[in-house]
């Protein structure tokens, strides 16, 4: 299954990377400011204290 994530703002974020980590195809639908911070830094978020870096199919402009 591929999933897009449309908004990639803290919930948007947490669920791509949640889905990811189950397995599925994700890609997040960002903008401005956000879009570069993917691009450059990939999605980042923390688990059990712990910042770990998560790899998506792609980073869409909108």
């Amino acid at each position: 299954m591929r999933i897009l994530i449309y908004g990639a703002g803290v919930i948007g974020s947490l669920y791509a990377a949640l889905f990811a980590e189950a397995g599925y195809d994700t890609s997040i639908y960002a903008r401005g400011k956000r879009f570069e911070a993917l691009r450059n830094n990939g999605l980042l978020y923390k688990k059990n204290q712990e910042v770990n870096p998560k790899e998506l199919s792609s980073f869409q402009r909108y």
